[in-house]
């Protein structure tokens, strides 16, 4: 009876080891698959049992890239910085209409930095300021007045149907009131950068806070 028992206590331990070793095996199935399915780990890279390399998968990607981004012509758009191909998303723009390098480099200089009402620097900048500097640093135009309000004021007014780069666009944004309270610089296609209170970043007028609280555009020079 005791040889029995020690028997079957050899058996059950025999058993419980060959089960440890099956789910601990380097090669246990994936998926049911019996194997490690086809995951590659240097130069060939597939993401998927029997998809292509990482590196076909970038080069077909921009390919098809680059095949949306065509001149009239026909001709491929690669040879553009890749700056353009930044801006042209945020602004809902061809990479070809962005040919105002000097704005282009000004804004991701800028962009991202946080708002500080009153700040004029890196460290922080309200909204004004920031376009008195993208104005004076862009388009050389120095006499702009360091508040919205009167920046405004010293704007000539244009409508929303004649705006253009480099023109103003001002809001009221403290409730009911209509006095211009913040302004930023028109980009295209209805976008513009100004300094937020979530940093300087480009936004579009069609967004419903700032087509409700829009009070007009208005257009500088340095006469």
């Amino acid at each position: 009876m005791k040889n029995l028992f020690i028997l079957g206590i050899s058996i059950f331990l025999l058993a419980s080891c060959s089960s440890s070793r099956q789910v601990s095996s380097p090669t246990s199935p994936v998926g049911g698959s019996g194997q490690l399915s086809s995951i590659q780990f240097l130069d060939n890279v597939s993401i998927q049992p029997g998809g292509g390399s990482y590196k076909t998968m970038l080069s077909e990607s921009s390919s098809s890239y680059a095949s949306l981004n065509r001149s009239n012509t026909g001709a491929i758009i690669e040879h553009y910085p890749a700056i353009r191909f930044k801006y042209s998303i945020l602004e809902n723009a061809t990479v070809e209409e962005l040919d105002n390098d000097r704005l282009l480099e000004f804004m991701e200089q800028w962009y991202g930095t946080q708002y500080h009402y009153g700040g004029t620097s890196k460290d922080g900048i309200d909204c004004s300021a920031f376009v008195a500097l993208l104005m004076k640093s862009v388009y050389s135009i120095s006499n702009l007045p360091r508040i919205s309000r009167e920046q405004f004021e010293e704007s000539r007014k244009i409508s929303k149907a004649d705006m253009r780069e480099g023109d103003l666009v001002f809001f009221h944004t403290l409730g009911n009131h209509k006095s211009v309270t913040h302004v930023g610089v028109y980009l295209r296609n209805g976008r513009f950068i100004h300094a937020s209170i979530a940093g300087v970043m480009i936004s579009s007028m069609q967004d419903g806070y700032y087509a409700q609280h829009f009070a007009g555009a208005g257009r500088v020079s340095n006469d």
